[in-house]
C-alpha cells in the first residue's frame, strides 16, 4: 500500500489549514457537515492507479487527483505535488467513474476520453508533449466537438502517462451525511482551486480553456478533412450519394452556447445573456442559438474568461 509520508511540521501545517478551512466553509453548510474530515481524507492517503483498484470502492463520494513533479512540469505548471490537480465527484461509484472512465483501469482497459472531462483537460495540456490529436468522440455521428476524443494511439499514450505520474485519494460519502455531493464538491474546489477544474472554480485556468478549444477545433477539422469524393463510385450509387454518415459535412463554425458555457465553467444562461447584450435577440421567439461564428465565440471568451 502506497502512502505519502509527511514531516511533523508539514502535518501540523496541514491540520491548521484544514481547521481554517472548516471555519471558512461552514458558512455554506450546516454545522454538522464534517468538512474538515472530508478535506483530511482527500489530502491524506493516495494510491497509484494500479494499487487504487484495491482501495477505491463502488460507492458515492469525492476523489482528488494528484501528480508528481514531472506531471506538473509536463502540464506547464510550477511543481506542487502536495496540491490536488483535480477534484471530482461520483454520485454512484467512485470505482467506475474515477478508475474506469478517467484512467481506463477497468477490465477492458478502454479509454473514454469523449466521456471524461478530466482526460480532455489533461489531453489539452499535454497535446504537444504526448503528440495527441483530437477526433470526434463518435465518428459515426460527428458533432459536439467540445467533447472530443483522441486517436487510439494517443489515448494509449495519455493513459500510460496518467498511470505513471498520477495518484488518487478518495472520500466516501456516509449515510449520515445528507448534503448533496455537488455542494460538498463545490466547497472543496473553491477552497483548493485545483488547476485542472474548470466548472465551479473561482479562478479557472484560461490557458486550459484555450487549449481545449483548440482541440475541439482540431476534432472538427479532422472530420472535415474526411469529406472526400471517391475515385470510382460503388455499383448502384451515384457520386453525389454520401458514402457514410462520416462523409456528410460536419458543423465546423464553432461551439454552441451550451458547449461554450461548459468549457468556460459558466451557465448557458450567462453565455446567452452576453450574446444578447452584444448582438441582440434572435429574430423569432423560440429560436435557439446554434453553432456560433468565431467572432461571437471570441467575444464571449473575452467577456467571461
Amino acid at each position: 500500500m502506497h502512502q505519502l509520508r509527511r514531516s511533523p511540521a508539514a502535518s501540523a501545517r496541514r491540520l491548521k489549514s484544514v481547521a481554517s478551512a472548516n471555519v471558512r466553509l461552514m458558512t455554506a453548510f450546516e454545522p454538522s457537515l464534517p468538512i474538515a474530515t472530508i478535506l483530511d481524507a482527500l489530502s491524506g492517503e493516495r494510491w497509484p492507479v494500479d494499487q487504487a483498484k484495491a482501495h477505491v470502492r463502488p460507492v458515492p463520494g469525492l476523489y482528488a487527483i494528484y501528480g508528481d513533479s514531472k506531471a506538473w512540469v509536463d502540464l506547464g505548471f510550477v511543481p506542487r505535488p502536495g496540491t490536488a490537480l483535480y477534484v471530482g465527484k461520483s454520485e454512484s461509484s467512485l470505482a467506475d467513474r474515477e478508475l474506469n472512465t478517467h484512467f481506463a483501469a477497468g477490465r477492458t482497459g478502454k479509454a473514454q476520453t469523449g466521456s471524461s472531462t478530466v482526460r480532455r483537460s489533461f489531453a489539452a495540456l499535454l497535446r504537444a508533449t504526448l503528440d495527441l490529436h483530437a477526433v470526434p468522440r463518435n465518428m459515426d455521428k460527428p458533432g459536439y466537438f467540445s467533447h472530443y476524443g483522441l486517436t487510439p494511439s494517443g489515448d494509449a499514450r495519455l493513459t500510460a502517462w496518467m498511470h505513471k505520474h498520477l495518484t488518487l485519494a478518495v472520500w466516501e460519502q456516509t449515510a449520515q451525511l445528507t448534503h448533496p455531493l455537488i455542494e460538498i464538491e463545490t466547497a472543496v474546489i473553491r477552497h483548493w482551486i485545483p488547476p485542472i477544474n474548470i466548472d465551479k472554480n473561482p479562478q479557472p485556468l484560461q490557458r486550459l480553456s484555450r487549449e481545449r478549444s483548440a482541440m475541439a477545433r482540431q476534432a472538427a477539422s479532422n472530420v472535415a478533412a474526411e469529406v472526400t469524393t471517391p475515385s470510382a463510385p460503388d455499383e448502384g450509387r451515384s457520386l453525389s450519394e454520401p458514402i457514410s454518415t462520416r462523409s456528410q459535412a460536419p458543423r465546423t463554425d464553432g461551439l454552441t452556447p451550451v458547449e461554450l458555457a461548459h468549457e468556460l465553467g459558466k451557465s448557458p444562461k450567462t453565455v446567452r445573456r452576453v450574446l444578447r447584450d452584444r448582438y441582440g435577440t434572435l429574430p423569432r421567439q423560440g429560436d435557439r442559438w446554434g453553432a456560433l461564428p468565431s467572432e461571437y465565440e471570441n467575444y464571449v471568451r473575452d467577456r467571461l474568461s
